[in-house]
């Protein structure tokens, strides 16, 4: 007679087979890169329209200058909000014009468009700030500071002169300012120059006024007009542009 073979029982206690072990997850995953890519802008100045002039007593008509500025914006890195990226300059033209005869309004043109352009690369966040200042030239020496400290803007402050309390900030920091969206209109400023109101501190030239925009880096053209007013209203000046980014 066969004898029955014992089956192996498990032993008490035994604990199963571990499973295969899956690959480890990362802690946090890394935010995707920000896409770069090369950009031209080109400001195209056709004309001035001067709705009201003055250059003082028995002076005659005014002598415009117009200078335009463009600088790159980058925002602040989420993880340090507090650590701003200075402005990158992309570049700066002066535009004189003759003294206009005649009565007003006036309007004066250019014999062909000026065009102010510029060539960087920038992520899809980055913005361009624009910026404008006009001024009534007499002896040229406010127009030869200010032209001089437009070429890093680290002198200059901007705020909404529409604002009810004054809030000057530096250029890096208008990236985030909500007087200054996307593609919209340009906001006249008020700008301090090393701590000086230019309404205030210029005196061998006048100073006319500011505007400023700000523009995406993505392909986009608008008609944009920069509108500078004197205090007093004597002078009443705009800039007919147009503005692309390809």
């Amino acid at each position: 007679m066969a004898r029955k073979r014992k089956s192996k029982s498990r032993k008490a206690g035994a604990s199963p087979a571990p499973a295969p072990a899956s690959p480890a997850s990362p802690a946090s995953a890394e935010p995707p890169a920000k896409r770069v890519r090369s950009f031209r802008l080109r400001l195209n100045l056709t004309a001035l329209e001067l709705a009201s002039g003055h250059d003082g007593l028995l002076r005659g008509a005014p002598e415009p200058v117009l200078l335009l500025a463009a600088y790159l914006l980058v925002p602040p890195d989420p993880g340090a909000p507090t650590r701003l990226t200075p402005p990158r300059p992309l570049g700066r033209t002066l535009v004189r014009f003759s003294a206009p005869e005649g009565r007003f309004p006036v309007v004066l043109t250019l014999r062909a468009p000026l065009s102010f352009k510029a060539r960087a690369r920038a992520r899809e966040d980055d913005r361009i700030l624009l910026l404008a200042l006009a001024v009534e030239e007499d002896a040229g020496k406010e127009v030869e500071r200010l032209y001089a400290h437009l070429a890093d803007a680290k002198h200059l402050r901007l705020w909404d002169l529409d604002a009810p309390v004054p809030s000057p900030s530096a250029l890096a920091e208008l990236i985030a300012a909500p007087y200054l969206r996307d593609n919209a209109a340009p906001v006249r400023v008020g700008v301090l120059d090393d701590g000086g109101d230019l309404r205030d501190t210029c005196h061998d030239d006048d100073f006319v006024g500011a505007c400023a925009a700000v523009v995406s880096t993505a392909r986009h053209e608008d008609a944009l007009r920069f509108h500078f007013v004197s205090e007093g209203g004597r002078n009443d000046w705009t800039a007919v542009t147009t503005v692309s980014v390809d």
